[in-house]
């Protein structure tokens, strides 16, 4: 029997985009759960970490699975990865995918630094200098837990040179159009499927 998905949503983006998301991989036979989240994700990277581990924890308690799946929608991507690395995830977690995913940090992200608005505060963390992107390169990758990254060249809010993160495994999908590339990783039936063979495949 398939481990349950656990999914964390993007920047921006309620909390149904993620139930959306789930229902779409259990239409391919996953039993999936949605993170919480606070602030439509603004706020701190390590925070809402701290709530996908709080989720993680209650799934395993309600399914009694061993372990967990992970997805990552946009910045929940880079949420998970930072779970996984550098609070202690990896014990509890399979596998984990990025789909569209700051993995590298976001130049974009630069443009909000001298804005004084905590709201801002995980785009800021994006930046590829920002302490949170160090501490996430120095952590090193769990040996035990598949992470794979998946990414589109229609991605124009994340490109490859930022998805394309050392220690996943690295799939570039046809399915995302310029400009819109970055929306379709989400929507897209074909999109679903790459995500879901990630979680299935031997």
């Amino acid at each position: 029997m398939a481990l349950p998905v656990v999914i964390i949503n993007g920047l921006g983006a309620p909390r149904a985009a993620a139930l959306a998301y789930g229902r779409a991989l259990g239409q391919r036979g996953f039993q999936t759960f949605a993170a919480p989240q606070r602030l439509l994700g603004y706020g701190d990277v390590r925070v809402a970490a701290r709530l996908v581990s709080e989720e993680v924890e209650r799934v395993l308690a309600a399914t009694r699975a061993p372990r967990v799946n992970l997805v990552g929608m946009s910045l929940g991507g880079l949420i998970g990865l930072y779970y996984v690395k550098c609070m202690e995830g990896a014990a509890y977690v399979e596998r984990f995918v990025s789909v569209g995913g700051p993995l590298n940090g976001s130049t974009l992200a630069r443009a909000v630094n001298h804005i004084p608005c905590s709201a801002a505060h995980a785009l800021a963390q994006t930046t590829p200098d920002n302490d949170l992107m160090r501490e996430l390169r120095a952590a090193p990758a769990p040996p035990n837990v598949r992470m794979f990254s998946v990414g589109t060249r229609g991605d124009v809010l994340t490109p490859r040179s930022s998805w394309d993160a050392e220690g996943l495994e690295p799939i570039e999908t046809p399915y995302g159009a310029f400009p819109i590339g970055h929306w379709m990783l989400f929507t897209h039936p074909e999109n679903h499927r790459v995500v879901a063979e990630c979680l299935s495949r031997d």
